[in-house]
């Protein structure tokens, strides 16, 4: 299908520098999805729709398909997405005014990830069925997504009609408290939350244009509202961290250029500025436990702003009964829970950033002045391709402000069929099944917990193995080796249990609902990123050495119910 050649409105105000850090006029407020009201879902519904007719979809997965390799496995990640994310958003709101995308805050449902209202015909759409493997409810159903080839939006859940247990909020919150920059984050991140909502859903999720799929949008949107609330968990320490390497392992910083875009890192820092014209729901919520008498005393001095939590469901049995109706971020419960429910040695060990009694809450004011940058080097990034797809109007409003569309410029790229990007030959079928033990507890298969790095899950202690659990660190020039990949042949059980039953709620002792593994990545999945299976098995070695921690201590989750109800345990 060849595209009119038209301009691209990506997002704007390329080429600001940091020192100008240019304020946005109005900000498109981001939501997650599940509370907007009907009317803001009807609306974004529209625009959507509209946006698939002109072809919008297709460009952005196109543009992702092109940029895969250079934007995944390495510290552009971050920045990327982002910038990528309020394009999507821009184009939105030449369609309608007051579009702003939504975000999924997924690990609400990370018990069950299927029984998310967001995953049902209100929102997104359910799995796919029949051969193809076609989504049939939602908003899409009945779409013809048109890249790289005519077909329908697929989906295939990793467990059969329901998805495995995946990284719980818990743990976020631990990889949100334990990085100190945004070199640790990336990994912590992509490796865990990231790759596992790819994974869950399946279809044209696991492949390099995802994009086609609007739980893309939600899922990254979600990603990138997660580093937001990092940045805001220490703004001196985190808001302007931008360390790490590209994808060829060259150190970047805040004034490298973004590959495909030539605008530098540090425009993309600041929600709010920058032509980052966002912002999210909970911004103002964002808590950290103060770290020295000095830091308390400072804060003492200002005045801060009263947080509300929207009223919460009823417990039942320690857990919410229907997580869908949580309307509170999860960051905020789980702060809560885990700093009223855990000892101090598992905040330490776990948690070092709430492992305090006194609260602070950062606010825009606390964050520093950008940094003064070099100048930002051209991108040299070019691309053959599909051509931008026309728009309703040559000029439009886009956060308050008139934008004459000649200011944007499209990519010097050559219109085709659409055909010269396939789909990725990888192989991304693999899935786990999941087992759970019935009856007395079984020995885990030979050689997995070694091969993995797992901790049995001993009678939790406050005793000498109470530091800081560390982030694993990338070294750069970490890629995929098919030597290493019968190596991550993983047994996955929901709830391993072999090593310390009397923990795990099966027998009546211990939590009602214990904290489920996340499943891990499967072989094609990391062949296709080009991901370190050495480093996967650091970081899934510590999500499981976390959820034995957790679940010996008593800890029971809120959000926890689905994964018993999913097991029939």
């Amino acid at each position: 299908m060849k595209l009119t050649t038209a301009f691209v409105a990506l997002a704007a105000l390329a080429g600001i520098g940091a020192e100008a850090q240019a304020v946005c006029s109005s900000n498109a407020a981001r939501k997650e999805i599940r509370s907007l009201t009907p009317a803001e879902w009807s609306s974004t519904a529209n625009t959507l729709k509209r946006m698939q007719d002109y072809g919008w979809f297709q460009w952005f997965a196109y543009v992702h398909t092109a940029n895969f390799n250079i934007i995944h496995n390495c510290e552009i990640f971050f920045p990327w997405h982002r910038r990528f994310l309020k394009d999507f958003e821009n184009v939105g709101r030449q369609f309608s005014p007051t579009f702003a995308l939504p975000y999924w805050d997924e690990v609400r449902d990370f018990a069950n990830p299927a029984g998310s209202m967001v995953l049902t015909t209100a929102y997104t759409g359910s799995n796919g069925v029949g051969s193809n493997r076609c989504v049939q409810n939602g908003l899409q159903n009945g779409w013809t997504m048109t890249y790289p080839s005519n077909h329908c939006l697929r989906r295939q859940y990793n467990n059969g009609n329901t998805i495995n247990p995946m990284y719980s909020p818990e743990y976020i919150q631990s990889l949100l408290s334990r990085s100190t920059n945004m070199a640790q984050l990336r990994p912590a991140i992509e490796f865990s939350i990231h790759g596992a909502m790819h994974l869950a859903l399946g279809g044209d999720m696991v492949q390099n244009y995802s994009p086609n799929d609007f739980a893309f949008w939600l899922h990254h949107a979600n990603i990138d509202r997660l580093w937001f609330v990092w940045q805001m968990q220490n703004p001196n320490q985190n808001f302007w961290s931008a360390n790490g390497v590209d994808s060829a392992g060259k150190a970047i910083g805040l004034n490298t250029a973004l590959p495909y875009y030539s605008d530098p890192i540090t425009n993309m820092m600041y929600p709010g500025r920058n032509g980052m014209c966002f912002s999210y729901d909970n911004f103002g919520t964002v808590t950290q436990k103060k770290r020295s008498l000095t830091e308390e005393n400072t804060q003492k001095c200002r005045q801060r702003p009263v947080v509300t939590l929207p009223s919460l469901p009823d417990l039942v049995e320690g857990v919410f009964d229907d997580v869908n109706k949580v309307l509170a971020d999860s960051e905020s419960v789980i702060k809560e829970t885990i700093t009223n429910l855990l000892p101090a040695p598992m905040l330490n060990k776990w948690f070092p950033t709430l492992a305090d009694n006194n609260t602070v809450t950062y606010t825009a004011a606390d964050i520093p002045e950008a940094p003064v940058v070099a100048e930002v080097p051209e991108d040299i990034n070019t691309h053959s391709g599909l051509s931008a797809p026309s728009l309703p109007s040559e000029s439009f409003d886009i956060a308050g402000e008139v934008v004459d569309s000649s200011y944007y410029s499209s990519p010097q790229i050559e219109a085709t069929d659409g055909d010269e990007y396939s789909a990725s030959t990888v192989d991304v079928s693999t899935v786990y099944t999941s087992s759970v033990p019935t009856a007395a507890p079984t020995e885990a298969p030979s050689g997995s917990e070694s091969e993995l790095g797992s901790e049995s899950e001993s009678e939790y202690s406050s005793s000498e193995d109470t530091a800081v659990v560390p982030i694993p660190s990338h070294e750069a020039g970490d890629s995929y080796n098919a030597n290493d990949a019968e190596d991550y042949s993983v047994n996955y059980q929901i709830f391993d249990v072999s090593a310390n039953p009397d923990v795990s709620g099966l027998d009546g002792v211990g939590p009602t609902y214990l904290m489920p593994n996340p499943f891990p990545f499967t072989r094609g999945f990391i062949q296709m990123h080009g991901y370190s299976i050495n480093e996967l098995k650091q970081h899934y070695a510590l999500a499981k050495q976390f959820v034995g921690d957790m679940n010996t201590a008593g800890y029971q989750s809120p959000y926890a119910k689905g994964a018993k109800n999913l097991t029939g345990a």
